[in-house]
């Protein structure tokens, strides 16, 4: 039997509002995630998660008629690859 390799990339996904109330502002938004799985605000592992955590957003915003919410796929180097 033989492990599973490391893969090149990591990928995470990222939620991000974009506000146009009072010119352009874009901020990271979302809840985090807590223990092993946290990896930032406004960051998931999962594009799943990203897309829960949009809607959430989406249901709690208030001011709807500026805000609009983007997820964006990242793709990072995997340090524990090795060639």
């Amino acid at each position: 039997m033989e492990g599973i390799k490391p893969t090149q990339t990591i990928k995470y996904y990222q939620l991000l509002r974009m506000s146009t109330k009072s010119g352009l502002n874009i901020t990271s938004c979302g809840s985090t995630a807590s223990g092993n799985n946290y990896v930032g605000i406004g960051m998931y592992l999962t594009l799943q998660d990203a897309e829960h955590n949009r809607t959430m957003e989406t249901l709690k915003d208030t001011d709807g008629t500026y805000n609009t919410y983007h997820v964006f796929e990242l793709e990072f180097p995997n340090p524990a690859y090795r060639e």
